[in-house]
């Protein structure tokens, strides 16, 4: 797993999307280390999160005209879904699917979402700012 805020590749030269992926990967070596409650109560905070983190993203994909918003906005949108229905899951007590898809599938997405969309997003902006 590259999930790992100081990993090139994962800082991409923006203060606010820098910001959002170091906490979205402290948040996930959180969530791997709870269990119980703990691990309930984070994955709903990772869950609002990533609400909030990519709604950041697609902010500033909307007030600079980025060309390829619609296709990184349905990639949010996607994930998102996918989180707020293993949120349900975790809250009523199957934990297994909600760690499962955390930590065996969330890190690899995050990671190539970083790395291709984010990393175009920012080469955007750093030439058109806002």
């Amino acid at each position: 797993m590259t999930t790992d805020p100081t990993t090139p590749q994962l800082m991409l030269g923006h203060v606010d999307i820098d910001a959002d992926h170091q906490q979205f990967t402290e948040r996930l070596a959180q969530l791997k280390a709870a269990s119980g409650a703990a691990f309930i109560q984070q994955f709903g905070q990772l869950t609002d999160h990533l609400a909030e983190h990519f709604e950041r993203e697609n902010s500033l994909m909307m007030q600079s005209g980025y060309p390829a918003s619609a296709e990184h906005r349905g990639e949010h949108n996607r994930v998102l879904g996918e989180m707020t229905n293993f949120r349900a899951r975790v809250e009523a007590g199957r934990v297994r699917f909600g760690r499962a898809y955390a930590l065996e599938q969330l890190p690899g997405w995050f990671d190539l979402h970083v790395s291709t969309m984010d990393a175009a997003l920012v080469e955007y902006l750093k030439r058109s700012p806002l």
